[in-house]
């Protein structure tokens, strides 16, 4: 590699480092004077990186056809350098590298170049898409369907092409378009299941092995059989097809047969379960003998083992339990107890981690139970389970959450004293005598949706971690689903379904002309005037988060944007709590940090 590339990787792992949690937590001062110290570093190692990208590498991509065969060599060596087995160090990087190489091979008529990196492309797409699946969002399969589907159809070509390697880029090719194929409806399950037909007919025919004796056949059957088992999501949905379910079976018993024979007789809890599933789905076994499999499994686990094996049975059992007694109230709620246990131990065992920092399967396990959470009236709330266990996990987020909620208050207190028209509606009450008679709700709400509205940025924050120079337009474009993220979570359950409007819309213009998404509609939010109101607290506390903006500088602001982003009412309010904030921020942003650390530390909300 270069040494501009070598610079780069080193200052990425560093940023990677000073962006992850402490295993001791500090006080809350001591983490302050580290915090102001890590943005410092951040921003030379920011700036260094972007330097070395506009003076080093982007020039290069612009005019990548006139690249000599050198530089293209190098090229993959660095996007190889930054990725281990899909945990990428720079993940948008690699898509633009992939990219550029893609022109240069088109350009020259560099098939088998071409090939690799329609299929490394797609790769990066791929995780890209993972990421955006958090947030209900499809905007990478149809590139992605593209690469795979490209470097797929060069299987006509098959015995024109030499090169091993690039063969198995074909059938890797063939087998990952069913990536593309991801969505739980019927299309994507009908198009995922031709797909991998497609792909077993060429890994199934000898001639191909005969060929190509060399590549790892097993293997690449293997890995198909295991994506055909993903439909299970789709199964678990309600709907039915004969020929997917008879498909999903046989791939689960060839998983289960050939781990089997490989581990001595031990298969991994995730295909044990494809194989139970399968056979509840194809109607061989009732629904209460997999629930009855699935308390099982779940009793085996071990609390304080945190392998993979056990990250599954203590995350992701419970996410699929309540995904199968959810469609009937009656086994719903002659489940409850068993439900309610899974999430007190799941709860113990996430406060149990020894890091604080949640890994991306974790992370996806985590994210698995919040969007399947089965709430019982009379049990664990949704709202309690995120604001205790998952907002806390990023402090520098629930700490700006933290400091909107105590600024709304104010905010709400003195609306209430000095112009409660601008409440006029909220929570469906109207008139001064009415708001007044129910400011404790008001103050619960604006409260416990400023500490909710931003939990979907929890799926994006390793992303959000690893970007180590300025941000590329992709990187805008996914950390801004974030708020569709938090919707969908917030969407899931009653406790937390009035705060989906503060998820989706705090990022919104008051007057519409800019910002995001452009779902969220004013006029159609019941409690519009408190997701203004959310809006201007969380944009204030975003100004002087960094510490480079002070009150006067951050109060100016929020006049300039008086009438278009923030609402005239609610900045002319803040204006007006200048002498009230200034108290506040002298001690508020370490009051943030405690609650944060006390939330880690499982100090508080452990009401069971």
């Amino acid at each position: 590699m270069r040494e501009y590339q070598e610079k780069y990787l080193r200052n990425l792992q560093r940023v990677f480092e000073l962006n992850s949690l402490p295993g001791e937590l500090p006080s809350p001062e001591g983490y302050l004077a580290r915090r102001a110290q890590r943005a410092k570093e951040l921003k030379v190692l920011s700036e260094e990186n972007t330097a070395l990208l506009r003076r080093e590498l982007f020039p290069l991509l612009d005019d990548i056809i006139t690249a000599t065969e050198d530089d293209i060599s190098n090229l993959e060596e660095f996007a190889a350098a930054m990725n281990s087995r899909g945990a990428y160090l720079d993940l948008v990087l690699c898509y633009y590298l992939h990219n550029a190489i893609i022109t240069y091979a088109r350009h020259w008529h560099k098939r088998d170049l071409l090939i690799r990196h329609l299929y490394h492309c797609a790769m990066t797409l791929f995780y890209m898409q993972e990421i955006l699946r958090r947030a209900d969002r499809t905007d990478y399969n149809w590139r992605m369907s593209l690469m795979f589907g490209e470097a797929a159809s060069y299987i006509k070509q098959y015995d024109q092409i030499e090169d091993m390697e690039t063969r198995g880029y074909i059938h890797r090719a063939m087998g990952n378009l069913a990536l593309a194929y991801a969505g739980l409806d019927e299309a994507d399950g009908r198009r995922k299941s031709a797909a991998i037909r497609r792909s077993l007919q060429i890994l199934e025919d000898p001639v191909y092995h005969e060929k190509s004796p060399d590549l790892p056949w097993d293997l690449y059957l293997m890995k198909t059989h295991q994506e055909r088992t993903t439909a299970l999501g789709l199964l678990r949905t309600g709907f039915a097809d004969p020929q997917i379910q008879r498909e999903v079976m046989e791939s689960a018993e060839y998983v289960r047969d050939g781990l089997g024979r490989r581990g001595g007789g031990q298969i991994p809890i995730r295909w044990q379960y494809a194989y139970e599933a399968a056979q509840y789905h194809c109607g061989v076994r009732p629904l209460s003998y997999l629930l009855n499999w699935l308390e099982n499994a779940y009793l085996e686990r071990d609390e304080g083992d945190y392998s993979p094996e056990s990250f599954y049975r203590n995350m992701f059992l419970p996410a699929l339990y309540a995904s199968y007694i959810c469609h009937s109230p009656e086994i719903m709620y002659s489940k409850k107890y068993v439900l309610s246990f899974m999430y007190r131990r799941l709860e113990a065992y996430v406060r149990g981690m020894q890091d604080n920092q949640l890994s991306e399967a974790t992370l996806n396990n985590l994210l698995a139970c919040l969007q399947s959470f089965v709430e019982y009236p009379d049990g664990i709330l949704e709202k309690d389970f995120i604001m205790a266990l998952v907002v806390c996990r990023s402090p520098d987020s629930f700490a700006s959450s933290y400091m909107a909620s105590q600024i709304s208050q104010m905010m709400v207190s003195k609306a209430l004293e000095d112009c409660p028209q601008a409440l006029e509606g909220a929570l469906g009450y109207s008139g001064a005598e009415a708001l007044w008679d129910h400011k404790e709700e008001l103050f619960t709400f604006v409260r416990e949706a400023c500490l909710l509205h931003n939990v979907g940025f929890l799926a994006f924050c390793n992303l959000s971690r690893r970007i180590g120079r300025s941000r590329l337009e992709e990187e805008e474009n996914l950390i801004r689903c974030h708020v569709y993220a938090g919707a969908r979570i917030l969407e899931q359950s009653p406790s937390t379904r009035p705060y989906v409007n503060a998820a989706l819309g705090h990022h919104r213009f008051f007057d519409g002309s800019g910002g995001y998404p452009p779902e969220y509609r004013r006029e159609e939010d019941p409690n519009a005037m408190l997701t203004d109101l959310i809006s201007a607290a969380v944009h204030l506390v975003g100004l002087l988060d960094g510490g480079t903006t002070n009150l006067e500088e951050a109060l100016e602001n929020l006049r300039q944007e008086s009438g278009r982003r923030l609402s005239p009412a609610w900045s002319g309010l803040l204006i007006e709590l200048k002498p009230e904030l200034r108290e506040y921020l002298r001690f508020g942003q370490a009051e943030a940090f405690e609650a944060a650390f006390r939330l880690l530390k499982g100090r508080e909300n452990e009401k069971e």
